[in-house]
């Protein structure tokens, strides 16, 4: 599918362009930098911006342009750290937005377009096919239990939009993941409206038991999960873990793969 013309200019104006400034000794810092820039779309009225959450993690200044060239200050307002979600917060009223609808309907095969930041004024636009709708796993204890991936190239900075063909958006562009057939991970949507009064309220999940957090990278190699680094500070370092080692088990349950770890 080539993104029409009419899909295109209903959808355009609620992207948008974030550039971010974290403190250095933030803990994301040295690993994700002290400048970040991303995508982000216009999900209310209001001013609520819907992104990524790793872009705007630590942020102590984040400057929003929109489409037409104007900028203004930006602050987040609600994290979901399980799912990667965030959600930034301009001073500005009456802002366009997208049209928001869950993934579920999704089917592999279905097409879908990706709209994501270049710079200030500038955005892209990519086309393809859902390929897969399973849950994901990452070598950083990253997790998703449903994730949109597409054959589709992320066109910019992450954080855009994914739209189905009738230009709804149906999820955030998280990762460039490089594989053939699987271009690139989306978040899907619902898990931001399932969830929007408790995160605008709180600006976290709060009814969700937090999820246990190590601080390791690791990989399967040869049905083995080997520990391929280790962040200082973290869990996984005090309790004497370094890069190298092999997990046998944990507490005595026998593990092989992330997803058991």
């Amino acid at each position: 599918m080539n993104a029409s013309v009419t899909l295109l200019e209903s959808s355009l104006p609620a992207s948008v362009h974030l550039h971010v400034n974290v403190d250095a000794a933030h803990p994301s810092a040295s690993i994700l930098g002290t400048e970040r820039a991303g995508s982000g779309t216009l999900v209310d009225t209001a001013g609520l911006i819907l992104t990524v959450q790793y872009i705007v993690l630590g942020a102590s200044g984040i400057e929003v342009t929109l489409l037409d060239g104007t900028s203004a200050a930006g602050e987040v307002i609600a994290q979901d750290f399980d799912t990667g979600l965030a959600v930034v917060k301009v001073d500005k009223k009456q802002l366009p937005t997208a049209r928001l609808t869950p993934s579920a309907a999704l089917e592999r095969g279905d097409e879908v377009f990706l709209l994501a930041s270049a710079g200030n004024s500038a955005r892209r636009v990519s086309t393809g096919a859902i390929s897969s709708l399973t849950p994901y796993d990452a070598y950083w204890e990253y997790r998703l239990e449903r994730a949109i991936t597409t054959t589709a190239m992320n066109p910019g900075l992450s954080g855009g939009a994914m739209f189905d063909r009738l230009g709804r958006m149906v999820g955030v562009v998280s990762l460039d993941l490089n594989e053939v057939g699987r271009f690139t991970l989306a978040i899907p949507v619902e898990y931001f409206l399932d969830h929007r009064e408790e995160l605008l309220r709180h600006g976290r999940r709060t009814t969700r038991p937090s999820r246990a957090w190590v601080g390791v990278y690791c990989y399967t190699l040869q049905g083995r999960l080997v520990i391929a680094g280790v962040l200082p500070g973290t869990p996984a370092e005090l309790a004497g873990l370094r890069a190298g080692d092999v997990l046998l088990k944990v507490d005595g349950e026998e593990v092989r793969a992330r997803e058991a770890l």
